[in-house]
């Protein structure tokens, strides 16, 4: 192949990989691509070492033999590889591939991988074929299952753009028929100054897990895994997993922080205000300094805020995790109902929690957290509600406060939500 002809189908390769969104928002992920990608162009083959410290910022004192990230992302990229030739890059005649046991991207004709290679890089396992139908039967399944995870994936992606369309359209008018609820002791701290107004959703990180043909086969939702840094330490640790484990870019939201941010966002959408939706998995640090910020979802959703929140907060997680909420000072636990079969404590009891306090930079922090679905519909309701917000107010709080809610009821049939207690929040 012509040298200037190969340099213009190894740009249009690469231009069409990082457009396809198959590397999602693995931050590693993308940056071992490009690193690859500049040592093909190079001519360079480099090792792991150098791949660690060069094209994954590891220190220089970076150890391999007794950490396997390299490895557990160069086996991620293969297969994210083999995803995109296998949809988007199916029209293509060559393709970018990483050799097994080697650490360069290499640009062939898919005739000469399916040569070099059993089984092929875009075909079932040899021991899962029988005959021609059930291979067939395996790649389609495959298929869909992709699909149905990139659908997903779009929602998520679609729901935080309507939301942010939704400010633009019909915030305005809204606002302007919401000033009494912009005044009140709550939202008025939001709108003393011209700094933007960040909201947070509380969304939940997914990972994949397949099974040995590397079909996905169901995705997770793990309490100690709650970002793709953390499920990253955790295949460092325990790299046997890789091969079945990672990370997809995908989270989910709660239906019930949908309705929240459907009733609460054009509420702050003020003239002259900038606001903002986004999921909680991407805040920054530099961005819960420089914006206010209002978080809305789930207690167990907060992220990094939730370091924010409990630093300051005269409540601790209980034993039972984010459905339970201890006093510091009394020792009081107030517990959500569980919501497991046959399980009759606190049955039908949903609470949710309300912060309001200035951040790192006098910044204002309001967490809008249920413990579950039915305290945030309801502390919703309450907090978006002109004689429910007079009824705080008259408690008096002080200007760092923070109160438990509490509803009764099953499924949709929930009582509104009642102020259970409040405290001062005391930085």
């Amino acid at each position: 192949m012509d040298v200037l002809i190969a340099q213009h189908e190894l740009e249009t390769h690469a231009a069409r990989i990082r457009t396809s969104g198959i590397l999602a928002r693995s931050a590693h992920l993308n940056s071992l691509f490009e690193y690859l990608y500049r040592c093909h162009i190079s001519g360079k083959i480099p090792k792991e070492l150098e791949i660690a410290i060069e094209g994954m910022g590891r220190e220089e004192s970076f150890d391999v033999t007794q950490d396997a990230v390299v490895r557990v992302y160069v086996h991620k990229l293969r297969r994210k590889l083999d995803e995109f030739y296998a949809q988007q890059g199916k029209d293509l005649t060559h393709r970018l591939h990483l050799p097994k046991g080697e650490y360069r991207l290499v640009l062939e004709s898919r005739e000469s991988i399916a040569v070099n290679e059993t089984p092929a890089a875009n075909t079932t396992p040899i021991e899962s074929i029988q005959t021609g139908s059930s291979q067939t039967e395996s790649i389609q399944k495959d298929h869909t299952q992709t699909s149905k995870i990139n659908i997903l994936l779009a929602g998520t992606v679609i729901i935080v753009l309507l939301i942010n369309l939704l400010l633009v359209l019909q915030g305005r008018t809204l606002f302007s028929e919401q000033s009494a609820l912009r005044d009140a002791t709550l939202w008025q701290p939001l709108f003393a100054d011209d700094r933007p107004i960040l909201i947070v959703a509380g969304d939940y990180f997914i990972f994949a897990e397949s099974d040995a043909s590397g079909n996905v086969k169901r995705l997770v939702r793990d309490f100690e895994l709650n970002s793709p840094v953390e499920l990253s330490n955790h295949l460092q640790l325990n790299p046997e997993q890789a091969e079945y484990k990672f990370d997809i870019g995908l989270s989910y939201l709660p239906t019930s922080t949908a309705y929240a941010l459907n009733k609460i966002s054009p509420l702050l959408n003020a003239p002259n205000k900038t606001v903002q939706v986004i999921v909680a998995s991407q805040l920054t640090a530099e961005a819960l300094r420089n914006s206010h910020i209002v978080y809305i979802g789930h207690l167990s959703g907060l992220g990094l805020l939730s370091d924010a929140v409990f630093d300051v907060s005269g409540f601790s997680v209980g034993r039972g995790g984010f459905d339970e909420l201890v006093d510091k000072s009394t020792g009081q636990t107030y517990s959500n109902s569980s919501g497991i079969p046959g399980e009759y404590t606190n049955k039908g009891k949903h609470l949710a929690y309300l912060a309001a306090f200035n951040g790192p930079t006098n910044n204002r922090i309001i967490a809008v957290a249920g413990f579950r679905d039915a305290g945030l519909l309801e502390l919703t309701d309450s907090i978006t509600n002109e004689a429910s917000l007079a009824g705080l107010s008259a408690q008096k709080p002080e200007s760092n406060f923070e109160a438990i809610y509490q509803t009764r009821g099953f499924g949709q049939a929930t009582t509104p939500a009642q102020l259970i207690t409040l405290k001062p929040i005391k930085k």
